[in-house]
């Protein structure tokens, strides 16, 4: 089978390699598309040491089930699934105790075991969700990241009828202003500096998108909510960004961090300020338990495929999507990689 190989910062190789070997718990999955994400790129580049090279990255994975190890019950060949890369260790005192989330010894599908930039991957079968016959692989690609929001939006456990500034209109930033609009909020503004992306978070309906390049952030946002915002959530990862919206957050309000950001970013935070404001600072940052829901929101039309997938390419391309994310961000946001094209 045809994977590409991460060998270490900027450094790919298309190779041919067997089929993946599975254990008895295992399902070999015949990839139909994965997506490539923020932490590919990073990893790719070197700004991130998730991965273990050699390892083929990915983990946006929409495929088939092409093969079920003996006791991998419940899943028949040809059925379409999405996977969830997260898997824990099951035996470190936090998966004991239910947090799974902060598993010691987690490992992850695309960065510590073969991923999805490859023809064929292994995947334990409970971390494999069937998805419907018809599911488009666009929809399929967005099923972990809508995961990654949902668990998001469960965290912030929003009120209806509140004033929501959102920062970012990239994947993620896109599908929260989908996500955000079904949970009646009075009010959300959406920034984005890329003209491009700003006009998509326009045609979704916000009560206003703009760019902080081009006017002027709290003036524009108090013209329409006078006493701040009641919610900001960033999904830029972008610490300038977050300095200059915070002091539009309202008194008693909610700070969610949910973008990923470097991890020397930091943020020039006023103590007395969140103290007088009575603020809460939350963050979100892996969805235990959320496929399904992802899978249903996605079944049930709640998010637009389209306006975040914007391109299709073979994986002989795929070392140029890397560079395309960075450099075409006026043209692309979430890129679908087709091993089979």
């Amino acid at each position: 089978m045809k994977a590409a190989m991460f060998l270490g910062p900027r450094r790919l190789e298309l190779q041919e390699l067997p089929l993946p070997d599975i254990g008895p718990r295992d399902v070999r999955v015949r990839v139909l598309g994965c997506g490539l994400c923020g932490t590919d790129v990073h990893i790719y580049n070197g700004h991130l040491p998730n991965a273990r090279p050699p390892v083929v990255l990915g983990h946006e994975i929409y495929g088939r089930v092409e093969e079920a190890g003996a006791e991998a019950r419940g899943l028949e060949s040809g059925e379409p699934v999405v996977a969830d890369p997260f898997i824990p260790c099951g035996e470190c005192p936090e998966c004991r105790s239910g947090e799974r989330r902060f598993c010691r010894r987690e490992t992850f599908l695309g960065y510590h075991r073969n991923g999805g930039f490859a023809q064929f991957t292994a995947v334990p079968a409970v971390n494999l969700y069937r998805l419907p016959p018809n599911t488009s692989s666009e929809s399929g690609i967005l099923t972990e990241t809508l995961a990654t929001v949902v668990a998001g939006l469960h965290r912030l456990a929003p009120q209806p009828g509140r004033r929501f500034l959102l920062l970012g209109a990239g994947t993620v930033g896109l599908l929260w202003a989908q996500l955000l609009r079904r949970t009646l909020p009075a009010c959300l503004i959406q920034t984005e500096v890329v003209p491009e992306r700003l006009a998509r978070a326009r045609a979704l309906g916000p009560d206003l998108a703009l760019s902080p390049d081009a006017e002027e952030l709290e003036a524009t946002v108090r013209g329409i909510c006078p006493g701040g915002v009641d919610y900001l959530i960033d999904a830029t990862g972008n610490s300038d960004a977050v300095a200059q919206a915070l002091p539009l957050l309202a008194r008693g309000g909610t700070f969610l961090s949910f973008g990923i950001c470097p991890a020397e970013e930091r943020l020039p935070l006023s103590l007395n300020w969140f103290y007088k404001q009575q603020v809460t600072f939350i963050t979100s940052r892996r969805p235990p338990g959320e496929m399904p829901r992802a899978v249903e929101l996605l079944a049930g039309g709640a998010v637009d495929p389209g306006s975040v997938v914007t391109g299709r390419f073979p994986l002989t391309r795929l070392e140029e999507c890397f560079h395309l994310f960075d450099e075409a961000k006026d043209r692309q946001i979430k890129m679908l990689i087709d091993p089979w094209a």
